[in-house]
């Protein structure tokens, strides 16, 4: 095995910047982590594709599970080991795949064999080496980037962070499922598939597939079309919190429809109004606490720091909140704290309160008095 010199990157690699890599040609270790699992599985298969030739995988694939009901940790380090030192046959690389593995679970002494066969790999120049974690083998917070384990591995491969994608990108992935089947499917209801699926793109992936058959096979049409009735009443939701997902979603939106289609959605799952109330003043504390934070000058890590949150999600929420006035989000708390008590003491319908409220917050500019944004809570 012929040795090259690799430099690692030292800031995480984008899927885009790693797509780049794969066209021009894939060299090296890598390590799959983030939240979006399904990307992880999309660019490892491209990487299997563009270096396998048909037929040849018995002697060039080389997939190590540390599953403990296959082997020891201990096995398959030393498998990975002996997959590294291998040499390609009849082609230019091999690949080496390694699953099932939480890196933070190794002890000092295999976490080091683990590196060593990463950065022995990263410098040879027929390798291919992908350390695939899940969400759940390897956790994207704040602490990780300070952690030795990331400096550890960063030393030896090139690392690629996979997170959840905005919800806008979703839509359009969605919509473009479905325009190569010539289906038509609204913005509206791509973004309520989006939401049922808690924004993760393999449970999407799922649901866009059972759509595409009613479409297809059930409905009908010239061509078919699925509006939002469709999708509420043929894909399921894929995990208990997909209302507060869309509920997120819709309020950092800043867009009226989004929150009150959102706020429908709750009073037809039979939410209770109290609780989605708590949600969306949680929500609006968090956008005023980051908005406050990023005015004093503390970066994002930093804020994600004290607010024990995961970065990209404090991107996302200070994206949402750098055109807004801090006013404006103290008027939201304020309203929403009116809410609450109106709820706890009149006999008014809950979700007509909350409509209600939804309307006073995202009232256009030219609605909002200066009163309305500066007048405290009534304590």
């Amino acid at each position: 095995m012929a040795e090259r010199k690799a430099k690692s990157p030292s800031a995480p690699l984008t899927p885009e910047a790693l797509a780049a890599e794969i066209k021009n040609g894939a060299l090296g270790s890598y390590v799959f982590f983030g939240e979006e699992d399904y990307l992880k599985i999309h660019y490892r298969e491209e990487i299997y594709k563009s270096i396998m030739e048909e037929g040849l995988e018995t002697f060039n694939y080389f997939p190590i599970s540390f599953s403990p009901a296959i082997c020891t940790k201990e096995e398959a380090l030393s498998s990975l080991a002996d997959a590294v030192l291998a040499i390609p046959m009849m082609q230019d690389k091999k690949l080496i795949v390694i699953s099932d593995l939480a890196p933070a679970t190794l002890s000092k002494e295999l976490l080091e064999s683990l590196a060593n066969a990463l950065k022995q790999a990263n410098e040879s120049d027929d390798t291919v080496c992908v350390l695939y974690c899940r969400a759940e083998d390897l956790e994207t917070d704040y602490k990780l980037e300070s952690s030795t384990l990331y400096k550890k591995l960063l030393t030896c491969a090139k690392l690629v962070r996979f997170d959840l994608q905005p919800r806008g990108k979703l839509i359009s992935w969605t919509k473009r499922h479905f325009s190569k089947e010539i289906i038509v499917i609204s913005d509206e209801a791509a973004g309520t598939l989006v939401d049922l699926a808690a924004g993760r793109m393999t449970p999407l992936s799922f649901e866009i597939a059972k759509l595409i058959c009613y479409a297809k096979y059930v409905k009908g049409g010239e061509p078919p079309r699925v509006d939002t009735e469709d999708v509420t009443r043929i894909a399921v939701a894929s995990a208990q919190d997909e209302v507060p997902f869309a509920m997120q979603n819709a309020a950092q939106s800043w867009k009226l429809t989004e929150i009150l289609s959102v706020l429908n959605t709750a009073r037809e799952q039979r939410e209770e109004p109290i609780a989605v109330l708590a949600r969306l003043s949680r929500i609006y504390l968090d956008m005023l606490l980051v908005k406050t934070a990023s005015e004093a000058a503390h970066t994002p890590s930093q804020i994600a720091k004290i607010m024990k949150m995961k970065d990209f999600r404090i991107t996302k929420l200070l994206g949402s909140v750098a055109k807004v006035p801090i006013p404006v989000l103290e008027n939201a708390i304020r309203l929403c704290y009116e809410t609450d008590r109106a709820m706890k003491s009149e006999a008014s319908d809950p979700w007509v309160m909350l409509d209600t409220l939804a309307i006073r917050i995202y009232a256009p500019k030219s609605l909002k008095t200066a009163k309305e944004l500066t007048v405290p809570p009534k304590l």
